[in-house]
């Protein structure tokens, strides 16, 4: 196929009739929120792969790749798509619905053409579209207009477009068009365009024959952990004998971007922060983390101690990986307590020299994990088991602590500034927020919780924001 349609259909379903299409992958309306995004993903991951492929290849130009392509010497496996429109009906609902997809749509619109990406988009209005978005569309078309002094052509030119007259309007020359009726039967009726349109799609399919457009790829509702670590790319070491930064740096999830296994760096982030209402999947997280985590270090290279009021992850961590299991308070605060004197010795003294602050040699022991489940049961009005180990957050990436808190996203807004989820705040810890009430509030950077499947949850770290599906583990 020389070209595909990718559609965003948000002017009342006018271009859910062409999906049937060869040449069109998908089509999605403003309630499949998932394929809008997807479709924006896919297209923004079109573009990243094919940056690579022109300077892979040696290409200079988009129209160098249609040649080699029409003379069969490239492969196309790399590169299944031809020129891509992104075609977008009712561009107010990207502003007020999708408003994160804008910036993303905008770098297509800005970038795209030269690797034959397309935008196309409509608006009841010039002012919906905002100026920087507006210089990247070169060719545009006014049809009549609610008011005729918003054109942008001119009061006068608009004017002179009749009433009543669909598809007729003015071009930015301010030549009259008249836009052809997407039917093939030489009927220009407009009452039974729906007939219209569904014997031209079937015309048009059964005249073209080859493989259709790729269709988008969605975000699977499921990951299976054991599916997660087979899809892993060929030589990832997973190996207690690998490095100590690659044996901290384990997958959780599938990214919504490339729909490629996530990671979790606890070398360069040693600290998560995850918050979900009850059923979002939240401790199968901590369970696939856990089991990560023995896979891929000796009870000599990592202890996880394990907080856990509510019996979720009995069984999850045992033998030599196993630090301590905290079913209490009171067994929790004493492990807590056990741990700062360890932390405390190991924070540099005065003798410590350079390179063995360089080499983090200066201490020998396993990276510690606390892992904690249901963190609002933990911290409670009270006194909070964790509190001897706030002083040492700061300092766990050089001291081997590691701390991974969940807790319900119920109440989260008011729990921001308690201690220990304040201190991880305040160092930027990485963060996972999944289903939960809009209503409270941003809790890691901008990020709200809302509705979303099980399992599904937006992970915010320094680099930025992603929508992201939690392998799942089931319990034991």
């Amino acid at each position: 196929m020389e070209t595909e349609f990718y559609c965003l259909d948000f002017g009342g379903g006018t271009l859910a009739g062409l999906s049937g299409l060869p040449h069109v992958g998908s089509v999605a309306g403003r309630i499949d929120a998932d394929r809008v995004r997807r479709t924006v993903a896919e297209m923004t991951g079109l573009l990243r792969r094919r940056e690579r492929i022109f300077a892979e290849w040696g290409i200079e130009s988009m129209a160098q790749l249609r040649r080699l392509r029409g003379d069969r010497l490239v492969d196309t496996s790399a590169d299944p798509f031809g020129d891509v429109f992104l075609v977008i009906d009712g561009w107010p609902s990207i502003r007020n619905d999708f408003e994160a997809l804008e910036q993303a749509i905008g770098v297509l619109a800005a970038q795209g053409l030269s690797y034959g990406i397309h935008v196309v988009l409509s608006a009841p209005r010039w002012g919906d579209v905002r100026p920087a978005m507006r210089d990247h569309l070169g060719t545009r078309l006014e049809l009549r207009l609610g008011d005729p002094a918003d054109s942008e052509f001119g009061r006068k030119k608009a004017e002179a477009v009749p009433e009543n007259r669909p598809g007729r309007g003015i071009d930015r020359d301010g030549l009259h068009v008249l836009a052809a009726l997407p039917r093939v039967d030489g009927s220009s009726g407009t009452d039974d365009l729906g007939a219209g349109i569904a014997a031209a799609v079937e015309a048009l399919a059964a005249a073209t024959p080859g493989r259709p457009a790729p269709p988008v790829r969605m975000l699977p509702e499921l990951v299976e952990h054991r599916a997660l670590a087979a899809a892993l790319p060929p030589g990832t070491p997973a190996q207690t004998d690998a490095p100590t930064a690659e044996r901290l740096r384990v997958p959780f999830g599938i990214d919504e971007a490339e729909l490629a296994p996530v990671w979790l760096d606890f070398a360069e982030n040693p600290h998560l922060l995850v918050f979900g209402d009850s059923g979002c999947g939240k401790t199968a997280l901590l369970r696939g983390l856990c089991r990560s985590l023995m896979a891929s270090n000796t009870g000599a290279q990592a202890r996880i101690i394990v907080g856990d009021y509510r019996r979720t992850l009995l069984g999850v961590v045992e033998g030599d990986r196993l630090g301590g299991y905290a079913p209490s308070a009171a067994v929790l605060s004493a492990m807590a307590r056990d741990l700062a004197a360890v932390f405390e010795k190991r924070l540099p003294g005065p003798d410590t020299t350079q390179q063995q602050l360089r080499d983090r040699s200066w201490w020998t022991g396993p990276e510690v994990f606390v892992v904690v489940d249901d963190y609002d049961m933990v911290a409670t009005s009270g006194q909070n088991p964790l509190a001897p180990l706030v002083e040492y957050l700061p300092h766990g990436k050089d001291i081997g602590l590691h701390l991974v808190v969940a807790r319900r996203s119920g109440g989260a807004g008011r729990a921001l500034f308690e201690p220990v989820i304040g201190r991880l705040r305040e160092l930027s810890a990485a963060g996972l927020v999944m289903s939960g009430n809009r209503d409270e509030g941003a809790l890691l950077g901008s990020v709200r919780p809302s509705r979303m499947p099980p399992g599904r949850g937006i992970l915010v770290q320094r680099s930025g924001e992603s929508l992201v599906q939690v392998a799942w583990v089931p319990e034991q």
